[in-house]
């Protein structure tokens, strides 16, 4: 939701509901950015976001459900839910795991190829990226334990980076 400075003194405590009453945790009113990029634009560099709208944020996540699942998330401005008209999905899904990449290095200019396997790996899209220190490029799903990458280019020469993959950027 966005555009909701307006709302701010009205209702001071929104709250998040994930599936059932059971699971309703607090929320907060934040300055937020600009939606994520889309497939087919060109992606943004980090510092290259306007902080121009009032959002709403989930304080957290409920605990974990036993597995993976796609849910309901409605968001209450009251905190009551007698405001809400509608809901999104929201998907729980089991924790990855990255067991090994090919190769371990390449050039500085980046577009290796980097190979990735692991387990469950879930295709979502833009949002599927691969990690390499600061730096993040979209992860193509191939299956649900092996994907691939290319390496971005990078300042960092002659010693280890972090790698890891990420479902929600």
């Amino acid at each position: 939701m966005t555009g909701l400075s307006s709302f701010i003194d009205v209702y001071p405590n929104p709250k998040c509901k994930f599936g059932s009453n059971k699971r309703i945790v607090d929320a907060a009113y934040i300055r937020c950015t600009k939606a994520p990029s889309k497939f087919y634009e060109k992606e943004t560099k980090s510092g290259d976001v306007s902080m121009d709208s009032t959002c709403v944020q989930c304080e957290s996540s409920p605990e974990k459900i036993d597995g993976p699942e796609i849910i309901s998330l409605t968001v209450s401005l009251s905190g009551l839910f007698d405001d809400a008209e509608s809901s999104i999905p929201y998907r729980y899904y089991n924790k990855q795991h990255v067991s090994a990449i090919y190769p371990r290095y390449g050039p500085k200019d980046g577009e290796t190829v980097v190979q990735v396997w692991g387990d469950n790996f879930i295709d979502l899209g833009d949002n599927f990226r691969c990690n390499f220190g600061t730096k993040s490029v979209k992860a193509h799903f191939i299956n649900s334990s092996y994907l691939w990458c290319r390496a971005p280019q990078s300042d960092v020469v002659g010693r280890p980076m972090p790698f890891s993959i990420s479902m929600n950027r």
